[in-house]
């Protein structure tokens, strides 16, 4: 019985697709079928019925997999203790973030991770789901919310508050805005609909003003960028080239200064922790995003 064959076993049983398992363990999906049919050829018994909505486990499969995950923990933590006898930074660290904390604050700091730590490399995952730490989709997160469990290291990097900006080549107003109807607005898309920002851009300007709605931050940027409507971000994202702050008059910055504002969590495996490469991309970060607005 090899690990590579429980590993897909586990995988299939999770995702309830030979198609997803195989994109998710990075395989080939007639291997990930191919290594099924081997282990059920093993066992003497079907571990799972192929459907046209996916595949479901058997009950077999229900018996076999609390063993297959107690294999799985046993080999994390064989490799949380290799790791452990790295000596200098060297080697993969995959992170996840944000896609739009990715695109804006960590590809354009990633030079002086590089400088310090030439051996590291980085594997960046920017999306808005949350991988799993614990099977080790990731090595670190960036996240928005707090994990409420799991034996994790958690550091809160920063806490943002919200500003209104538009593009750098709007002319500037001699005036703050008192009234944001006035202006033509980008927001997030109806998927994250309960967003603060989104809800205050449909309170003070109404939806008649939104001309862009989206879930991607970077198109959102884009778009205030380009003058196509003003946009409401995260401080920091003041310094992003092509945009500049917009004056509020004192009614509209008070509403935004009573919105709740958008923390950023680092968040890592306890055991992993001091393991060196870990160590130097846990101190970049920390470094890069130290501080409260």
């Amino acid at each position: 019985m090899r690990w590579d064959d429980l590993r897909i076993f586990l995988a299939v049983f999770r995702e309830g697709s030979l198609k997803r398992a195989a994109a998710t363990l990075g395989v080939n999906i007639s291997t990930a079928s191919r290594r099924i049919d081997a282990l059920e050829a093993l066992v003497g018994a079907r571990l799972f019925d192929r459907t046209p909505d996916g595949t479901r486990p058997t009950d077999a499969a229900e018996r076999l997999v609390v063993h297959a995950e107690t294999m799985e923990h046993g080999a994390m933590g064989f490799l949380r203790v290799a790791e452990g006898l790295e000596v200098e930074p060297e080697g993969v660290v995959r992170l996840t973030a944000p896609p739009g904390v990715a695109d804006h604050f960590l590809v354009p700091q990633l030079g002086r991770l590089l400088e310090r730590h030439p051996k590291v490399r980085l594997q960046l995952l920017a999306s808005i789901g949350y991988a799993d730490l614990t099977r080790r989709e990731a090595d670190l997160a960036l996240r928005m919310r707090r994990p409420a469990g799991g034996d994790f290291t958690v550091r809160r990097l920063a806490k943002y508050g919200y500003i209104a900006v538009t593009s750098a080549d709007e002319p500037k107003r001699r005036r703050p805005i008192t009234d944001a109807s006035q202006l033509r607005w980008v927001t997030w898309g109806e998927d994250l609909g309960d967003r603060a920002d989104r809800q205050w851009v449909l309170e003070h300007a109404g939806a008649d003003t939104v001309v862009l709605e989206t879930s991607s931050m970077t198109a959102q940027i884009e778009a205030a960028r380009l003058g196509l409507g003003a946009m409401l971000v995260p401080l920091p994202y003041a310094t992003v080239r092509g945009l500049r702050r917009l004056r509020l008059g004192d009614a509209l910055e008070s509403s935004l200064a009573a919105l709740p504002g958008d923390p950023l969590w680092l968040v890592g495996h306890r055991a992993l922790r001091d393991v060196p490469r870990i160590a130097a991309v846990w101190d970049w970060l920390a470094e890069g995003f130290d501080f409260d607005v």
